[in-house]
């Protein structure tokens, strides 16, 4: 995140030495006669004391171009922060870029001298330089912060900065996958067959079951194992524990006879009476469904609306999640599927769309057909090196699912146009090799609190997007029993200010 200038004037600036317009002597005697004045004065205003930086301010400072250190070397965006004396870039330079043997330029309101104190590369010695004299001289900031110190052009005051080059110790834009792989589901079962993970109330509800038993496991915060609540359910006769979905208000799920129950807890299950061979899922409190009918498929509702035919090439089994969001050319909120298997058979990769009213195909250029698919909305990276700036990129992810071989896949594929193209996503963006291909997973995104490892001002801790994908199915049919935790890198790094 590229930040503007910090310009900040603090009269109580620690360990600062600056000029004051008013003397300390002169302030002492003011005191003392207000004081002396006090009762028989009841004049209250306020003494004034104003201390600037102005002498000894750093009004810029930049890296001069380098193409040999790195492209567009003299666009990185320094930041300056007076009150505190520190001087960065808040986008870090890329991973392995030489900062051994830099050029800077320093401007400064009015500086007799500009000494820069750093370690000479690859001894134990620091050396002083002034920059203001020795323009052409190059800095080495490989071995941590450099002491800048300013001198007022009359020589009264100075002004200690701390000048940082940051540059990252890892590949920022990575996907990354952490130790919290080896997690199993949480559950009261012993060895799970099946199993369901789904949003509802703004948690994770993890349904396992091994057939005959069943467990259901809450929590608004998966990474922590304690904040798990695990209880054993009891789920109808015959339940498909993969047909569990959720809208706003309450759980639904199929039994092997296509019945559609409904739960408020996920543990007392109740008969709706409603047919479904298939639900999509949740669009507000409308659960929504597919059912055949002697007449061909039928797009249904629960609580039941209109039923309109399925459009011909619209998935009637095997779809991904379905992802609710809202845009600004839509009157109404869109949900959005991709995969899945068609009324005649044969996969789709394609991504189609409900409007509130009917189902639609959204994409021009689709995933490879498949089945099973983990769909969820996160954030991507996007950099431009011509003026160093990072943004935020809104995108689709869809991980994992069944060929039409029935081989299992996990490659990524990114939209950034709601589901309208897919691409395979970039190497950076893939699961690694130790990732079991997988289908019928889900992934759900919950926002983590990081804290710094040492107390920090202004950030003490923020929030990090981590990605949980919960079970999955291999090739063979075997349930992957546990849970693995994903986040782009950049997401995870302290944000400087």
């Amino acid at each position: 995140m590229q930040l503007e200038n910090i310009l900040r004037y603090n009269a109580a600036a620690p360990h600062c030495i600056m000029t004051r317009k008013t003397s300390i002597y002169l302030i002492v005697a003011l005191i003392s006669t207000l004081l002396a004045t006090a009762c028989n004065d009841k004049s209250d205003d306020p003494v004034t004391v104003t201390e600037t930086y102005a002498n000894t301010a750093v009004t810029s400072f930049s890296l001069q171009k380098d193409d040999s250190v790195v492209a567009k070397l003299d666009s990185v965006y320094f930041s300056i922060d007076l009150v505190g004396a520190r001087i960065y870039n808040a986008d870090s330079l890329p991973l392995g870029t030489d900062v051994s043997k830099l050029l800077v330029k320093v401007g400064t309101s009015s500086a007799k001298s500009c000494n820069l104190t750093f370690r000479v590369p690859d001894t134990s010695r620091d050396t002083t330089i002034n920059i203001i004299e020795s323009p052409n001289d190059s800095i080495n900031f490989s071995d941590g912060p450099v002491k800048m110190v300013v001198t007022s052009y009359d020589g009264t005051a100075q002004r200690t900065y701390e000048v940082k080059v940051n540059v990252h110790k890892s590949i920022p834009d990575t996907l990354v996958w952490d130790n919290f792989n080896g997690r199993k589901l949480p559950s009261v079962l012993n060895a799970a067959k099946y199993q369901k993970t789904v949003l509802y109330k703004e948690e994770a509800w993890c349904f396992t079951s091994d057939g005959t038993s069943s467990s259901l496991a809450t929590t608004a915060t998966p990474f922590d194992p304690e904040s798990w609540t695990v209880t054993a359910a009891t789920l109808p006769a015959g339940a498909d524990v993969n047909s569990i979905e959720a809208t706003t208000e309450a759980l639904y799920l199929i039994d092997a006879d296509g019945t559609l129950h409904t739960s408020a807890d996920g543990l007392a299950w109740t008969s709706t009476g409603v047919k479904m061979n298939h639900i999509y899922g949740g669009y507000g409190n409308v659960m929504l469904g597919a059912r055949k009918d002697t007449d061909g498929w039928k797009q249904v509702t629960y609580p039941a609306s209109s039923e309109l035919p399925i459009p011909a090439g619209c998935p009637v089994d095997g779809t991904s999640q379905l992802i609710t969001y809202e845009t600004k050319w839509s009157s109404a909120p869109m949900s959005i599927m991709i995969g899945g298997r068609k009324a005649d058979g044969k996969l789709t990769g394609e991504s189609w769309v409900f409007d509130g009213q009917t189902w639609g195909q959204l994409s021009t250029k689709g995933l490879d057909e498949c089945e099973g698919v983990a769909l969820f909305p996160y954030m991507t990276i996007r950099s431009n090196s011509s003026n160093w700036s990072v943004t935020n990129r809104s995108a689709l992810l869809a991980i994992g699912g069944k060929k039409s071989d029935g081989a299992v896949d996990k490659t990524v594929y990114v939209s950034y146009d709601f589901g309208i193209t897919w691409n395979k996503a970039d190497s950076y963006l893939q699961l690694p090799a130790t990732f079991i291909p997988f289908s019928e997973a889900q992934a759900l995104v919950f926002a983590t609190e990081l804290p710094v490892s040492r107390v920090a001002r202004p950030v003490e801790n923020w929030e990090c997007p981590y990605i949980y994908v919960f079970g999955g199915y291999t090739s063979g049919g075997s349930l992957i029993d546990g849970m693995r935790r994903g986040v782009i890198n950049r997401f995870s790094f302290k944000p400087i200010y």
